[in-house]
């Protein structure tokens, strides 16, 4: 049987607090701070390995609900890394995309995503998404109003809709489905992670917390991703 090769690589970073109550650390940000590492460390990760894609989700929808502390720490967090590595970035020839709603992020913050994507969009070794303040049911409503709005202004028809076209108002359009999800922290569900993209994904749960997940797991993963068998249904 040929081996399967990751093309699109998604993942669920969970178990960032846990981390740090788990280490007794003053403050939960410490996590989350120690995960930005492992995220720095998975894209480099992703090169070496050849998976020209990669998704992460960072801030979900259901995020906001969190303390306006926490979200707060977590947004200037964001902030200070795309500011500080978009240079390192640039010299590994990574593209960052943000994707999400972005409406409800301050205007410092989208102007620091937009810089950063800007600053990027020319990158071609691999490209990473980003998900800040996603949600997958938010996403499809988000490209299901657009459609109506275009169908509204005459420049689409009802009829001619189809998954392909539909594609082309999500946030990832123009990039292929996931083919294989990794979610650390030991739950077992995708927690409203692309449900459109993921459709025919593989998924690899893992207990480990996200900011001890190493380069020798995602290996781990990768092997059994490549000796499954994938029919899409055929």
């Amino acid at each position: 049987m040929a081996q399967n090769k990751v093309r699109h690589l998604g993942v669920i970073m969970d178990g960032n607090r846990r981390w740090a109550r788990k280490h007794m650390l003053e403050s939960v940000m410490k996590g989350h701070e120690k995960g930005v590492d492992t995220f720095i460390d998975i894209c480099k990760w992703c090169e070496e390995e050849e998976i020209p894609y990669l998704t992460v989700y960072a801030f979900s929808t259901e995020n906001w609900n969190r303390s306006v502390q926490e979200v707060s720490s977590l947004f200037a967090l964001m902030e200070r890394f795309f500011k500080k590595e978009v240079q390192t970035c640039i010299e590994r020839d990574i593209r960052m995309v943000i994707v999400g709603d972005l409406s409800r992020l301050d205007p410092d913050a989208r102007e620091t995503v937009r810089r950063t994507m800007e600053m990027t969009k020319d990158c071609k070794t691999l490209t990473c998404q980003v998900a800040i303040s996603y949600g997958g049911r938010d996403e499809i409503l988000r490209a299901a109003r657009h459609f109506a709005e275009d169908v509204r202004e005459g420049i689409a028809v009802p009829s001619d809709l189809t998954e392909d076209i539909f594609e082309r108002y999500l946030d990832t359009a123009g990039v292929p489905d996931i083919d294989f999800v990794i979610r650390t922290g030991g739950n077992r569900r995708l927690s409203n992670f692309f449900p459109w993209q993921t459709v025919y994904s593989e998924i690899w749960f893992t207990d480990t917390l996200w900011p001890d997940f190493t380069k020798e797991e995602l290996r781990e993963a990768l092997a059994y991703y490549e000796q499954i068998q994938i029919n899409k249904g055929k």
